[in-house]
């Protein structure tokens, strides 16, 4: 029995999958199996993967007979393997050198669940380039143990969380088998990380983050859109992949045979709910076009409660007043434009409120939180005053006529 596995999924994309093999099978480190899991690709994957089988034992390849997304592939790989630890990687993804032999050394004198490592993140174009220090920050742990129910209580808080990525961690084989076995069969491709994270904080007895350990290569923006403008069809189907994953975690949570006892599933629920909004509504913000916002709305309202919608839109709300609020010079263009992109967003979460009844009618607090923060700063600057704040009634009829000019066109 290894003492570590590596699991790669693999779905076309080829071009990068031999160095991210070779920088683990050419380590000093020697007892670990490499299993490269294809689903089903088009181009030449099966072809190189089958190569770097044939140049090293220690690599075997497995190919589904039908494209099942990365959910599939992660679970067959990892029920596949057998080493005393569980790592994986994604295949366009290197380690850094002397990395297996410092995470078997920490491992084999620090039992627990899951370890932690951090990234050095290789930006591949400037976007990239642009999102490397945030992306950094996100995906480098806090050096810190955690226990039980404190492990999934963190994962998704927004105030001392840490990221939702499967790779750049190692897991205890058998509990990573036991995980896998639990998660769904179902395609899930993107959010699958998430969703498998909430499995992995569920079941997990002990979580441990690495300090000082930039081990795994995160190649940012090789092969994605990141930095690209989407489409309304790329942001619903994003809003629909998200959601599908929430409501894969709230199955999870009802299996009530093999998951420790809690009493806080709403809210761990809650958290998943806003970590996963919070994507998709920033896509919606960062990289739709002006012209295709009101229709990127509408579809992702489609996929999500309107609460949920309307708390990230007050999310940007705050920021913008705030902004506008503390500016040194009220009267210069940035202030101005924090200034119209409130009032502009402020319309929007109205319309949605008005055609859904809320907040009356809304128990997600943190929506409910972040609607009363915004409509402060909303009051501080002067962006509304006073009775524009507590009498929405009066504005009905304006905010229908909107609504349909806004959303009937599509």
């Amino acid at each position: 029995m290894p003492q570590l596995s590596i699991v790669i999924p693999a779905f076309n994309n080829s071009r990068y999958l031999p160095d991210c093999v070779h920088s683990v099978t050419h380590q000093h480190f020697r007892d670990v199996e490499v299993i490269i899991v294809d689903d089903c690709s088009t181009d030449d994957t099966y072809e190189v993967a089958s190569q770097l089988e044939h140049e090293d034992s220690r690599v075997r390849l497995i190919q589904h007979d039908k494209n099942s997304g990365t959910l599939a592939s992660r679970k067959t790989g990892v029920l596949a393997s057998q080493g005393q630890f569980v790592m994986l990687m994604d295949q366009d993804d290197e380690l850094a050198d002397g990395a297996l032999q410092k995470l078997i050394d920490f491992g084999n004198a620090n039992p627990a669940d899951i370890y932690h490592f951090g990234v050095q993140v290789v930006a591949a174009n400037k976007s990239a380039q642009d999102a490397a220090a945030g992306m950094t920050s996100f995906l480098t742990p806090c050096a810190r143990t955690l226990h039980d129910a404190d492990i999934l209580k963190a994962q998704f808080n927004t105030d001392n969380g840490f990221d939702w990525h499967v790779h750049h961690k190692m897991y205890r084989g058998d509990f990573a088998r036991t995980a896998y076995s639990y998660a769904a069969d179902q395609r899930l491709v993107l959010s699958d990380d998430l969703y498998m994270s909430f499995i992995f904080g569920t079941l997990a007895s002990t979580y441990i983050g690495i300090p000082d350990s930039p081990w795994y290569l995160y190649h940012l923006g090789r092969g994605d859109t990141l930095g690209t403008q989407l489409t309304v069809q790329s942001i619903s189907t994003m809003a629909q992949r998200d959601a599908q994953a929430f409501s894969m975690v709230g199955d999870f949570a009802k299996r009530d045979n093999i998951l420790p006892l809690r009493n806080d599933w709403h809210d761990r629920l809650d958290d998943v709910r806003n970590r996963l909004i919070e994507h998709a509504m920033n896509e919606w913000q960062d990289n739709l076009p002006s012209s295709d916002k009101s229709e990127g709305l509408q579809n992702i309202l489609t996929h999500w409660q309107a609460d949920a919608v309307c708390g990230e839109l007050y999310r940007y709300i705050r920021d913008y007043a705030y902004a506008y609020l503390v500016a040194d010079n009220r009267s210069s263009d940035v202030a101005i434009n924090n200034r119209k992109l409130a009032n502009q967003y402020l319309q929007n979460v109205e319309l949605i409120e008005s055609a859904h009844s809320l907040p009356q009618h809304s128990t997600n607090q943190h929506y409910l939180d972040l609607r009363t923060i915004a409509r402060q700063h909303l009051l501080d600057s002067g962006i509304i005053n006073a009775e524009t704040n507590q009498d929405q009634s009066t504005r009905a009829s304006r905010l229908k006529i909107m609504l349909k000019k806004l959303f009937s066109s599509h």
